[in-house]
Parts: C-alpha cells; structure tokens; sequence
C-alpha cells in the first residue's frame, strides 16, 4: 500500500514538473496527515500508478475469464490451501507485471503491492503451516484492491 511519505514524494515530483493542482492536494495530504481516495485519483489521473495498473490487469484477466485469482482475492477466502494457492498466485502475477515496470519504479512497486508481505506470510507458511497470516493478508490486500479500484474510477467511493 501507498505510504504517506510516498505521496508527498510523488505530489513533490508533480508540483516541481508544472502541475498547478499538485501544490493543494500536497497541503492537504500534509495538513491531514491521511491518504484520501481524492488524491490517489488526482495522481492516478495524471501519472497513473503501476500499482493501479496491475490492479486493473488482475481485473482485465478475471473479466476474459483466463484468471480466478481477482475473485478469490475480493471475496473472504476461509479454505486454508485456496488462501495459500491465491497468494502464491499473487506473487507470481506480480512479479510477471514487473517485467512491464520502469527499472527505477520497480522497488516501490513491489512495496505498494505488499510483495514483501506476501512473501513473508507464505515462508511462514512453508515453516510452520501458518494460514491465518495468509488470510489476513489476504483482506489487506482486497482493502488494497477496493482503494485502488475507487481511485481508478471502478468503485464509488462509501
């Protein structure tokens, strides 16, 4: 997930390049010290972010029907080896998507997709068969996904 310093970092990038808008939605990020869905969908419009994207491909695939892992990641997943078999999924989908990713942007989104996380939660698995870590971190990431989506336009916001 997106950090508070990282969208200070990239409202920084865009005020500094000419955007005029990029100064008030820095302010008030700063001011509130919260992200709000306004400006992920201020950024995502105007410098759409690779995690956005990867989001909407993880959608685009489940829509043609060619991939399930969107649904089980959206849907509350209680079957131990479906929570491990979708977040192995996840892994190796986003590390396919990286190779579409700029050299100087891939750090940041292997943090923003929790790729770390998952990892981490699936080594714990393997050593000790450890699947509520999994299942949490699976409703991490559809709360990920839903922020994602409404910043894309996908969702309204509630």
């Amino acid at each position: 997930m997106l950090q508070l310093n990282d969208l200070v970092l990239i409202l920084t990038e865009m005020e500094n390049s000419g955007d005029e808008g990029a100064h008030e939605q820095l302010m008030r990020t700063l001011r509130t010290s919260t992200i709000s869905t306004n400006t992920l969908k201020y950024i995502n419009d105007r410098r759409p972010l690779d995690v956005t994207q990867f989001y909407e491909r993880m959608r685009k695939n489940h829509n043609e029907k060619r991939s399930n892992l969107y649904k089980n990641i959206v849907r509350d997943l209680e079957d131990p080896d479906e929570a491990i078999s979708t977040l192995s999924a996840f892994v190796l989908n986003l590390f396919l998507y990286s190779k579409h990713v700029e050299d100087r942007n891939k750090n940041l989104f292997f943090k923003h997709v929790r790729a770390e996380e998952a990892t981490r939660v699936l080594n714990l698995f393997y050593k000790n068969h450890d699947v509520t870590s999994a299942i949490k971190l699976l409703r991490l990431l559809k709360a990920d996904l839903i922020v994602f989506e409404t910043a894309n336009g996908r969702r309204e916001e509630k």
